[in-house]
């Protein structure tokens, strides 16, 4: 009888071992499953803004640089901003722009959407003024405060990787 109860007592103790192994072992998986689609959504979220955002400054770069090629042929007799008609051109490369802006608007944290505002307010204040002729007071490169300089600093703070 005593041999009896032991082996029942043996294969319980085993068996309720074995059921908390299998649970634990269990909540392990799943919580690890369930970090690497963390990872992995960041990882996709990062390379999405990274994306965008490259898109986003080519379409300014564009507008820029369309903007200062008016300047060199408009400086001469230039046109107040304001009796500016601008060409079908630049309105089609302002169109890409906002069209790149609101695309990384929606990806990109606060703190990038704030630079991307601002950054955007003086895009749209220069080239206007840059391709009527009127003047281009508005760029200095070595100006490390400028607002293309701090939405890029944000931008390349939020696609760093956590790790580094």
């Amino acid at each position: 009888m005593l041999t009896l109860i032991g082996t029942l007592g043996g294969v319980f103790i085993t068996a309720l071992f074995g059921l908390l192994t299998a649970h634990f072992s269990q909540r392990w998986q799943y919580r690890r499953v369930e970090q690497e689609h963390r990872l992995q959504i960041a990882r996709e979220t990062r390379t999405a803004r990274h994306e965008a955002y490259a898109r986003v400054i080519v379409a300014a770069q564009a507008l820029f640089d369309k903007a200062m090629e008016y300047y060199q042929v408009n400086r001469v007799q230039p046109t107040p901003t304001a009796e500016y008609l601008a060409p079908p051109e630049l309105d089609k490369l302002d169109t890409e722009f906002e069209i790149r802006r609101v695309e990384a608007f929606l990806l990109a944290s606060a703190p990038v959407q704030a630079e991307l505002d601002t950054y955007t307010d003086w895009l749209r204040a220069f080239w206007p003024e840059a391709a009527s002729g009127t003047g281009i007071f508005m760029v200095d490169d070595g100006n490390k405060d400028h607002p293309y300089h701090h939405m890029l600093r944000a931008m390349q703070t939020e696609l760093t990787p956590p790790s580094q």
